[in-house]
């Protein structure tokens, strides 16, 4: 089936990849990707999109008015936008509340005015880091490993599932991504939209923009090719902490398997 499909954050890395990628997939889908290129490198992916048949929209998921004069019509909505910086909520939290809250609420605005499908990208981070603290784990010569046995519901030696309480402080940052899933979900049971959320952890892959506050493999990966330092913090500072991490087209895989089915998938 043709579909429509708005892309926010679609300058970024998430969002250029999985529009790149569906384009390949479905040449005859309009896919339209906004972005108000805020992160740095971002712009250089606007040759790439526009090379792809992509249509691109300069605009900001904090004014309706951008949404609107965008995106007619469409029929899904992939919500990729977001300031993804945890420390940028202690640093600059207006803009964080702004982007990743109002944002979101204008992106389910636009949703319940075309009855769009709607996928959006939330993160790991949503689970409250006193909790995470709190976790078994053995240490090993080359990492800390996570107990089967553990005191707190949702966890496992295989990691953190959706069962993970969510009742303690998480910040600012994973605040605004929980909220949105709350909002989501409330509209999709109020207006009858196919929604679905993704709780995403670290991920990474081709034209990733490294930083130390957001894509952080890439960011290791420069560093080991330029022969710079590594710095390591918290439990100990010797680097054994583990994080999994998705390859961007492993997810664009995924996402292609819930956007065909999303009569199945809806409200999860």
């Amino acid at each position: 089936m043709t579909r429509q499909v708005l892309i926010t954050g679609g300058a970024g890395f998430v969002g250029s990849s999985l529009g790149l990628g569906l384009a390949q997939l479905y040449p005859d889908w309009k896919i339209i990707a906004l972005d108000n290129l805020k992160r740095r490198g971002s712009e250089l992916n606007i040759p790439r999109l526009k090379q792809a048949g992509i249509e691109f929209v300069h605009g900001d998921v904090r004014n309706a008015e951008d949404l609107e004069a965008s995106a007619l019509p469409v029929d899904l909505i992939l919500e990729c936008s977001a300031e993804p910086s945890v420390l940028a909520g202690y640093t600059s939290p207006g803009y964080v509340l702004q982007t990743n809250l109002i944002g979101t609420i204008n992106c389910l605005e636009l949703a319940r005015q075309t009855q769009a499908d709607f996928i959006f990208l939330s993160t790991s981070r949503v689970y409250p880091i006193a909790y995470l603290n709190q976790l078994n784990y053995t240490e090993t010569d080359t990492r800390f490993q996570l107990s089967e046995q553990q005191n707190l519901p949702g966890v496992s030696a295989f990691g953190i599932s959706e069962q993970f309480p969510l009742d303690l402080p998480r910040s600012l940052y994973g605040s605004t991504k929980l909220a949105s899933e709350l909002i989501i979900n409330e509209y999709g049971d109020a207006y009858g939209l196919r929604t679905l959320i993704n709780r995403c952890g670290v991920l990474t892959g081709p034209w990733q923009m490294g930083k130390v506050d957001q894509g952080v493999f890439a960011l290791w990966v420069a560093n080991h090719y330029f022969q710079k330092s590594l710095k390591y913090i918290g439990y100990g500072g010797t680097g054994k902490q583990v994080r999994d991490f998705l390859h961007v087209a492993d997810l664009l895989d995924l996402i292609d398997i819930q956007i065909a089915n999303l009569e199945q998938f809806k409200g999860q």
